[in-house]
């Protein structure tokens, strides 16, 4: 079984994109892969996504408005993840990232609402954990985590294997289907080829002394 850990911009079209591989992957190869979902809000991650859409960041309107729209994404993904789940609240982040990806809708709270009530969750009961502090401490810990595996760009993935004891390993940008199934398939730790400029790859720390300082990584 792999484990990954996937640094995302919650409105991302990279990051929907590569979930979506890892989709297709985890099928194609009959793989049982455990992925936790990590929405990060940075700056350069806004750039980049809104260059890729054709968005003119150079308005600080513009800019703020991805901003304003990036944070509300990410507390809902945390909210809904603390009230009802890992599950449920991947299945928001996706779907509404699903939404965004054809260009013809833009994030809306009105649209994240409906989201909400596609999947039978109570609003009420969401908003109420936003102002609880348990949602500031699970974002903390999820930022501190990607200060420990030194993610310098989104979307950025930690893979385990289970049957690996040594280190994980870091994809730093977007791989192809084939650069992921070459890691997938093999079973091994081994560097995507050298010739690949779109992702860096390189041995992160030992997952079971990381796993006792910090008790934050664990199978769902």
């Amino acid at each position: 079984m792999f484990e990954l850990f996937l640094f995302i911009n919650p409105l991302g079209l990279s990051c929907f994109q590569l979930e979506n591989k890892i989709k297709l992957l985890a099928e194609e190869l009959d793989l049982e892969i455990c992925v936790n979902y990590l929405p990060l809000v940075t700056l350069d991650s806004m750039k980049a996504d809104m260059v890729k859409r054709n968005w003119n960041f150079n308005t600080v309107i513009n800019l703020a408005h991805y901003h304003e729209a990036s944070l509300s994404a990410q507390n809902l993904y945390y909210a809904i993840q603390i009230a009802y789940g890992k599950k449920r609240a991947r299945k928001f982040l996706f779907n509404l990232q699903e939404k965004l990806s054809c260009g013809k809708e833009e994030y809306s709270f009105d649209l994240a609402k409906k989201l909400i009530s596609d999947l039978k969750l109570d609003l009420k009961k969401i908003e109420g954990v936003k102002q609880d502090d348990c949602l500031k401490n699970a974002i903390g810990q999820d930022q501190q985590l990607a200060k420990k595996f030194h993610i310098n760009s989104l979307p950025s993935a930690v893979i385990f294997d289970d049957a690996v004891d040594d280190s994980g390993l870091l994809l730093d940008g977007e791989p192809s289907l084939d650069e992921l199934r070459s890691i997938f398939a093999s079973g091994d730790r081994q560097a995507i080829s050298d010739s690949s400029e779109s992702i860096a790859c390189e041995p992160v720390c030992d997952y079971n002394s990381f796993y006792c300082q910090t008790g934050h990584l664990h199978l769902l």
